[in-house]
């Protein structure tokens, strides 16, 4: 291969790549068809895309046909509390082990042009270390933010509990409680998110305290079956219920407040990391030329 070809290979594969990285970094559609799904009453499970809204998906539900699930490592309810389909996770997946793949050859080739050659071992095994790392790196993006939306929920939450508290103080029947406290919030997303729970349980007949017990268990928020739980005796005892839902609020408080605090002593915690590796460095600046000397003296 001439000098030539290999800088055309190097130029297709580098373009390639950052044709791929800009690909995943674009913003994506949304999916309107489970939105309609959820405005129907009707709750399912996130599925494929095979006709999806962008390439992503489509790629996604794609590769997914032909390997395990197991391969995947799918975090389902970390998905369904983003809004995310399991399709446009798997295409985002897939898309960085390329890019994995085929960056470090492509950089391999890239510095031979100016006379730096590696064994083909070493391109070779950083490409299979770099598709496995950024084939898992989705995971982690996905259970930091699944994690920052679960804390959001709960601190929203407080407030939502305060408004059902209030209705039922004004004598609202416990539905007529939740659909208000849920009205009034639209526009924020935990709000919305309660708001279609209870738009759903109105048209199926379920009572909104079972919704809550399902969004609990799929989003893994236990906080909302303690919820469910007050209103369902609520409605069973006929039993007013508005020192309840403060106690359990103010609970509630206290627990995200210590959480917070254990948070901040655990970065509080990392900081001094940095000043005592900069005074052992600042030490051994002072002291190093002392030990040298005394060293080659004896």
């Amino acid at each position: 291969m001439t000098g030539l070809q290999l800088a055309a290979l190097t130029g297709l594969l580098l373009a390639t790549s950052v044709l791929c990285a800009v690909w995943w970094l674009t913003p994506t559609v949304p999916a309107l068809g489970p939105a309609l799904d959820r405005l129907t009453g009707v709750l399912s499970a996130p599925t494929f895309v095979t006709g999806g809204v962008d390439t992503q998906d489509r790629v996604g539900a794609w590769v997914a046909r032909w390997l395990p699930r197991w391969v995947w490592m799918t975090p389902v309810k970390e998905l369904t509390l983003l809004r995310r389909t399991e399709a446009n996770f798997y295409g985002e997946k897939l898309i960085l082990a390329a890019i994995g793949l085929v960056a470090p050859p492509l950089l391999s080739t890239l510095f031979s042009l100016f006379g730096l050659r590696f064994p083909i071992a070493v391109p070779l095994a950083a490409s299979l270390v770099g598709a496995v790392g950024l084939f898992v790196l989705p995971n982690l993006d996905i259970h930091g933010k699944a994690k920052a939306a679960r804390l959001e929920f709960n601190h929203v939450l407080t407030g939502f509990i305060d408004l059902v508290a209030l209705e039922r103080r004004a004598g609202s029947g416990p539905r007529q409680a939740l659909e208000n406290a849920a009205r009034v919030g639209r526009g924020q997303w935990v709000f919305d998110r309660l708001a279609e729970g209870f738009t759903q349980s109105s048209v199926d007949g379920r009572p909104p305290w079972d919704v809550l017990r399902a969004m609990g268990d799929e989003l893994a928020l236990p906080e909302l079956d303690d919820l469910a739980n007050i209103m369902a005796l609520a409605e069973q005892q006929t039993m007013p219920v508005y020192q309840t839902l403060r106690e359990h609020n103010r609970a509630l408080r206290v627990a995200l407040l210590t959480d917070e605090q254990a948070r901040a002593n655990a970065a509080s915690e990392r900081l001094t990391i940095p000043a005592t590796m900069l005074a052992i460095v600042f030490i051994a600046i002072l002291l190093g030329p002392s030990l040298m000397t005394l060293m080659s003296n004896t």
